[in-house]
């Protein structure tokens, strides 16, 4: 019974909420500056009637390319984990290099990469794969750095070989830490798949951006924001999903 009611409750709030923000957002639009930046939600409405079509496309195109840039960054961050692992001096020395590559902007940074893998897709998986890779990567590193040592020494003593510490003590102490940096890199990969979209694309949430700013389309623009929003929460949902599927054992540990 008090569960339910606490159910009421928050799905009431919920609720209120929502009307709330509804009928401001309708008030802001309706003014001269706010019919040309927000909208409004009648007007919201009015526009997704006619171009359901192309706002389903671009969304579809954007979440493709954050998809697989986002698969990319983990299976080059895993590589380079167990490059860790195998031989810590090789990875201290690309690890600059890793590093050196979030330096600079990837506002100044797409042009190049649409340039050198051309304005398909391809480009902005690279590019939504350079954004999301590095969070997963010090993650991984981190929870490689905080393995105790009395295990690494345990393992030292029975002679295990590389792969018996990968799979028993980097692995298990590891897994937290390298969900943490995929929670954290789902946003990017879609960030990073929409900058690209800004630098030339046929379908995508970042070519409706820059067209919306241009044309003034503040409907164009909303369901833009509203869209790459959406995909980030999935991609984090999804991230998180995978964490309660896989890692169980030390939730209830942390609980």
């Amino acid at each position: 019974m008090l569960t339910s009611f606490a159910l009421l409750r928050r799905s009431w709030s919920a609720a209120v909420a929502l009307v709330s923000t509804l009928v401001l957002w309708q008030l802001a639009g309706s003014t001269t500056t706010g019919s040309l930046l927000v909208s409004t939600p009648s007007g919201m409405l009015a526009y997704a009637l006619t171009h359901a079509a192309d706002i389903v496309r671009s969304t579809a195109y954007t979440g493709l390319e954050a998809s697989v840039g986002m698969l990319a960054a983990t299976l080059f961050s895993l590589c380079f984990g167990l490059c860790a692992a195998h031989w810590p001096r090789v990875a201290s020395a690309i690890y600059p290099w890793l590093l050196g590559s979030q330096v600079i902007p990837f506002v100044c940074l797409a042009p190049m990469v649409i340039l050198v893998f051309g304005p398909g897709v391809s480009g902005k998986i690279v590019l939504s794969a350079l954004m999301a890779f590095f969070p997963i990567v010090t993650s991984i590193l981190t929870g490689m750095r905080e393995v105790p040592q009395s295990a690494l020494e345990l393992m030292t003593m029975l002679k295990a070989s590389k792969h018996m510490v990968i799979r028993h003590v980097f692995l298990p102490y590891g897994l937290p830490y390298f969900f943490a940096g995929l929670r954290v890199a789902a946003p990017f990969s879609v960030i990073g798949a929409i900058v690209a979209e800004f630098n030339g694309a046929t379908w995508g949430i970042g070519k409706d951006i820059f067209i919306a700013a241009k044309r003034l389309e503040p409907e164009l623009m909303m369901f833009g924001i509203i869209c790459g929003a959406g995909l980030s929460a999935l991609l984090y949902g999804i991230a998180v999903g995978t964490e309660r599927r896989l890692g169980p054992w030390y939730q209830r540990r942390n609980q």
